[in-house]
């Protein structure tokens, strides 16, 4: 009796123990998932944005339940009327064996089934859904963009906000009904409804009046599909250009017209064939709705295309390539409420007078290069292996001696592939960089970097005029930086490190960032979260320890605002005592009407703006992150744009208009690098205003390219990829008050593959940062043939005398010498190229790169000269030769040389060189003058070069030829 009684409750107990186990595997398996998830929550708390995680989770699980609940409900009732048409006896057959043996198996159960089906299947079908949350915000927030498509007359937001969710709606429900048809079916043919082998009555009435009024509404849906087909043809491609043209136009939109009609007609007539006998007429329709697709759909519009367009594409296309044209321009901020174009009065040189009356722009001329100014940054300022800086330094702007004045600088950052190992190291002890290195990128100390923040710890110095403060020099956010830190454990954090012999300076965080560890059940997750059990079973981990992770700027930022795309230059500031990050934000979308998808070369494949193609973009957001804290502030700075208005209105609580940011944090945005990438490269083409010339494209530009960086003796060949933007700060021509700027210069493109084909300038681009023109651009158009590109300028000082004859010693001593950025100065009408020169010794501790000679350009005068007032004075004065010092110019008026130096002790090696070689030429200008002046310049520059050998451990060469080369 016992036995009997436990044997027959045993079953009951079985099957919650199965589930129960099967809970506990499935929990064990979506733990890491389910800590992430509540890590997420708890770091969008500790920020103070845990309303925008809500909107974001509420926003995608809302969805996917609508979807999931309507795909359950669109199954399950079509499955429930099969079972309920179901005939009341089945005739035989072949495969009634088979059908019989399942109605057997699940036939008690079958309520339970269709449940169980269509609950698996809208899973499926449903959870996916929640990816379109942004689509949803959009088309519930979305307004006007003020520009309308000429083709349909619609605004630009209902193709962005409104067309994208009315097209997923569709395409959803067709597959949903797709799919529910299928399994309809089967359900009918597993209850007697159809039968494959009868002769007669393969479906029964009520089967086939069920699958018609399916297959009616899957025509309907294709009909709604093909009418919002119409509206895409603004943002299609056929052939290069975006838009609908002429074949669009005069084919394509007829014939989405017509399967619009034809595929109403094919719904109407599956209705009608319900009481009608067999499938021919629906069958009929099918097939004439296939020949239209093909033919009208397909066929026909490529052979307009290649028979009547292409034949005479300019009369055909012009007025379609003018929609594209206007609205390629508006969509990339290239339209006439953004762009001034203006013409460049020229002049092929400047004067001494006009270098004179331009020193303020002169004097902030940028030579110092920010990627070889990287070596010395690192080598003078680095402190130990665990911190890294930019390469290439970041540029900016900051008020020295109460004027701005350009600076390169660079946060010095944790690197923690470069700290020592172990779990307390890497993430208790190493736990954040420290300060900045910021140096005047104007003007050098001989060849020391005039730096106006440098040094760590009590070392740390602000000085040589700069006007800003550091009290939380700690920087525990910054580019880059991965993996996460505790704070506040048992063991202090590492904060600088002691002087020689001395023990590192510990420290502990007291900022407000971070996340509480807490409870054991918060260790837990994050042990998780990280897949680190130290972190869960660490002594040195408390109650009071926080959590420092999503510590690189970008991923931050992105977490945060996942709708918007990153510039790839987030640069550092000093600002409110503390090391800050701004990051430039984009609204992008694919889907303006008539606007070109994005060609940009010089986007890295790794960037935001490179990842997708876009034919909208808007810098309407700076991000501020704060590097000590790791506070985020997105502060909307282009509040005309739809786009922003859009996400503002779903997350009010993320966007911060811009006049709430601090002053000392404003003054410091500038125009966005990868923006103005996208827009130069756009406008090379796009300037051109009149369709058949720009269908001609025999007026288009390129950006001009860049000059090579190495510096080998008889290099010829100087090309390498486009000239990337410049920061400049400058006094723009016709202005008078210095701004900061970005600019890049253009060259005709016929011709590129050629490499210096027609080499001239064509224009330059400039945007602006400053005031109440930040955001704007200013086109500076320049007269044809008059001013060479600088490939071409590089080409010439390559081949110039003074400066070969510098390079090719060096390059037999195995110095290594390296060409800076060329800068490109608008001045006084006239263009002035400026490039640096520098160099580095073949080994040991002279390899690093030092700043040896500068180079002006002005029409057809070059000069060289360490500094950049005597390279100016040499261009203006007619002279080019190469000087080592200010102090040992050549007086070209007399021939002699003034003023130089007898105490050759304390130079460096490229200063001898460039010594001995303006001996060199002072000797053979005053040969036929002065023998024997020239004959004791010669054994000056021997002196120079015996002291050269001493420092490099050679023998140097004996000057005898009077060519100034030793």
């Amino acid at each position: 009796m016992m036995n009997r009684d436990s044997s027959s409750r045993s079953p009951r107990f079985r099957v919650p123990m199965v589930i129960g186990v099967v809970l506990l595997f499935t929990l064990f398996l979506s733990a890491s998932g389910i800590a992430r998830l509540y890590t997420e929550w708890l770091w969008f708390d500790n920020i103070g944005l845990s309303s925008v995680w809500n909107t974001l989770i509420r926003t995608q699980v809302v969805l996917a339940f609508v979807f999931t609940l309507t795909f359950f409900g669109l199954l399950w009732v079509n499955l429930y009327l099969a079972d309920r048409m179901a005939p009341p006896l089945r005739l035989g057959g072949p495969e009634e064996e088979l059908i019989e043996r399942y109605h057997q198996l699940v036939g008690p159960h079958a309520g339970k089934l269709r449940i169980a089906i269509a609950a698996f299947f809208a899973g499926f079908a449903g959870l996916q859904t929640g990816r379109q949350w942004e689509t949803w915000v959009l088309f519930r927030n979305g307004g006007d963009f003020g520009f309308k498509d000429p083709l349909f007359d619609k605004d630009a937001g209902f193709y962005v906000f409104r067309l994208p969710f009315w097209t997923f709606l569709i395409d959803w429900f067709f597959a949903a009904l797709v799919f529910t048809l299928i399994l309809t079916t089967i359900a009918h043919y597993m209850n007697g409804g159809i039968r494959a082998a009868s002769v007669n009555n393969r479906v029964s009435p009520n089967v086939k009046m069920h699958l018609s009024i399916l297959l009616a509404i899957l025509a309907a849906l294709r009909a709604g599909a093909y009418w919002f087909d119409r509206f895409e043809l603004v943002t299609g491609t056929r052939g290069f250009y975006t838009g609908a043209l002429a074949t669009d136009v005069e084919i394509q939109l007829p014939a989405l017209n017509l399967l619009t009609l034809v595929s109403l007609s094919l719904g109407a007539l599956i209705i009608y064939n319900i009481r009608r006998k067999g499938f021919g007429l629906p069958i009929a329709a099918v097939g004439i709705w296939m020949v239209v697709h093909i033919v009208a759909g397909s066929i026909f519009p490529s052979l307009y295309q290649r028979l009547q367009v292409e034949p005479q594409l300019s009369s055909q296309e012009a007025p379609f390539i003018d929609r594209n044209l206007k609205a390629t321009r508006f969509a990339y901020g290239l339209g006439t409420e953004s762009l001034t174009r203006e013409t460049y009065a020229y002049e092929s040189s400047i004067s001494p007078d006009g270098v004179s009356a331009s020193q303020d722009v002169f004097g902030r001329v940028q030579v110092l290069d920010p990627v070889l100014a990287e070596e010395t940054v690192r080598k003078d300022e680095a402190q130990r292996k665990e911190y890294t800086f930019s390469k290439p330094l970041d540029v900016g702007r900051y008020v020295v001696d109460g004027e701005l004045e350009p600076v390169v600088l660079s946060a010095r950052m944790l690197s923690l592939s470069q700290a020592d190992q172990g779990w307390e190291n890497q993430h208790l002890a190493y736990t954040h960089g420290y300060a900045a290195a910021i140096a005047s990128s104007n003007e050098t100390d001989g060849r020391e970097l005039v730096y106006l923040m440098q040094g760590i710890g009590p070392n740390l110095s602000i000085g040589n005029g700069l006007d800003t403060v550091l009290d939380r020099p700690q920087v525990y956010f910054s580019e880059g930086l991965g993996g996460f830190a505790v704070v506040g454990a048992r063991r202090d954090e590492i904060d600088y490190p002691g002087g020689s012999g001395s023990s590192n300076t510990s420290y502990r965080y007291d900022g407000n960032g971070g996340v509480p560890m807490g409870s054991f059940m918060r260790r837990l997750a994050f042990s998780l979260r990280f897949q680190d059990l130290s972190t869960l079973i660490s002594g040195e981990v408390t109650s009071d320890s926080k959590v420092i992770f999503n510590r690189d700027v970008v991923e931050r930022a992105r977490t945060l605002a996942p709708f918007l795309e990153f510039d790839s230059d987030p640069y550092p500031i000093v600002a409110e005592g503390r090391i800050q990050w701004v990051i430039d934000a984009y609204t992008t979308t694919s889907r303006f009407p008539y606007s070109q998808s994005n060609r940009v070369t010089s986007l890295s494949g790794g960037d935001d703006l490179s990842s997708r193609g876009i034919n909208y973009i808007r810098n309407s957001v700076k991000v501020v992150v704060d590097g000590f804290d790791g506070d985020v502030m997105f502060y909307v700075v282009d509040d005309a744009d739809p786009m922003i208005e859009a996400y503002a209105k779903a997350f009010p609580s993320l966007l911060t208009p811009v006049d709430e940011a601090p002053v000392e944090v404003r003054d410091h945005f500038r125009y966005p690098i990868d923006l103005f990438k996208v827009q130069t490269e756009m406008l090379g083409t796009y300037h051109v205003e009149d369709p058949v010339q720009f269908l001609q494209d025999d007026l288009s530009w390129r950006v001009a390219s860049e000059p090579l960086r190495q510096a080998e003796a008889g290099t010829t060949t100087t090309a390498q990829g486009l000239m990337e933007p410049q920061y400049r700060l400058t006094s723009l021509p016709g202005g008078e008050d210095i701004e900061y700027v970005v600019q890049r210069a253009f060259v005709p493109s016929s011709g590129a593959e050629e490499s210096s084909n027609r080499p001239e300038l064509t224009g330059v681009l400039v945007g602006r940062s400053d005031g109440a023109n930040a955001g704007k651009l200013v086109l500076y158009e320049l007269p044809p043939n008059t001013v060479a590109a600088p490939d071409l300028v590089d080409t010439d000082i390559r081949k110039y005398p003074p400066v070969s004859e510098y390079i090719t010693p060096l390059d037999l001593q195995g110095s290594k010498v390296q060409w800076g950025e060329m800068q490109l100065v608008m001045v006084e009408n006239t263009i002035v190229y400026i490039r640096p020169l520098y160099v580095a010794g073949a080994g040991g501790t002279n390899n690093v790169p030092e700043l040896a000679q500068i180079v002006a350009v002005s029409g057809d005068r070059i000069g060289m000269s360490p500094t950049l007032s005597g390279a100016l004075a040499k261009v203006t004065s007619g002279a080019a030769t190469p000087s080592t010092d200010t102090s040992s110019d050549t007086d070209t008026s007399s021939g002699g040389v003034v003023d130089a130096p007898t105490d050759l002790d304390g130079l460096s090696a490229a200063e001898l060189l460039g010594l001995a070689g303006e001996f060199l030429d002072s000797a053979d200008r005053l040969q036929s003058e002065d023998p024997a002046a020239a004959e004791e310049l010669r054994v000056r520059a021997q002196q120079a070069l015996d002291k050269l050998g001493e420092i490099l451990g050679i023998e140097p060469a004996v000057p005898t030829s009077e060519s100034g080369t030793a």
